[in-house]
């Protein structure tokens, strides 16, 4: 029976250690209040005005995030079908035809193709021209995919300053109490100003890591998209010189 006992009292202990341990853990975890330290409300109550304003930047990089998606998505920057069907066209001496194949796809690739074979529909015009024509266009719906990516640099570049800036003020502040204290010093008011001041880097990182992410992801589809018509423009060129009766028009110039 005292063996029992004694094996009773030492599983008690040890549950009542556990829950010691548990309570202990999400308290730290909850920073010392009844939420999560990244819960939107102890985020803006002990990040002040600098969380305050990572969290403005934050939504602002995910429009602008949102909204290249979409406008990526939808602008088909995939599609290149077309391409070859509109070549042999032109090779083909067809360029009515091939206009029409390319005015089927509503993407950057293809106005800048159309804008190309129009102008030399127009007129008889020199390789240089229709080049120049392609690549005007081309510069424009370039400039469209990149609408906006000066702000996803922005934030990616000062979302990790301003957490920093936040984290050696909240240091700074810290330690002004802990002078005040005197020689009463409490140890939990260091390590509460301390993890209160890493919170504003941890924030800070939090947003700019999405908004550089997605602007790497997006200069490399739009680079994708400036070979692609670099291509096309070449193809569209060594077309019109294939085509029959290119070489009496150059011959008649």
């Amino acid at each position: 029976m005292p063996d029992q006992q004694t094996a009773a009292d030492a599983a008690q202990s040890t549950l009542s250690a556990a829950d010691m341990v548990n309570q202990g853990a999400s308290a730290a975890l909850a920073g010392g209040g009844g939420e999560p330290w990244y819960a939107l409300g102890p985020l803006i109550d002990k990040g002040g005005p600098i969380v305050s304003l990572l969290l403005v930047l934050s939504v602002i990089s995910a429009a602008v995030i949102l909204m290249k998606l979409f406008q990526f998505w939808t602008a088909g920057l995939s599609k290149k079908s077309f391409v070859d069907p509109a070549v042999d066209r032109i090779e083909a001496g067809d360029l009515e035809g091939s206009l029409r194949i390319i005015n089927k796809n509503k993407t950057p690739l293809a106005r800048a193709m159309a804008a190309g074979v129009r102008a030399k529909i127009r007129g008889d015009l020199r390789d240089e021209d229709v080049a120049s024509e392609i690549a005007r266009v081309g510069a424009v719906e370039l400039g469209s995919l990149q609408s906006y990516f000066r702000w996803l640099e922005i934030i990616g570049n000062v979302s990790p300053l301003l957490g920093l800036l936040g984290t050696v003020i909240g240091m700074i502040q810290a330690f002004q109490k802990l002078e005040a204290g005197g020689s009463k010093v409490d140890p939990a008011l260091l390590s509460g100003g301390i993890w209160t001041a890493l919170l504003t880097t941890a924030v800070g990182l939090v947003v700019a890591l999405p908004a550089i992410t997605a602007l790497n992801l997006f200069e490399g589809k739009v680079d994708q998209v400036r070979l692609a018509m670099r291509d096309a423009s070449a193809r569209v060129l060594a077309g019109l010189h294939a085509r029959p009766g290119a070489s009496s028009s150059k011959a008649a110039q």
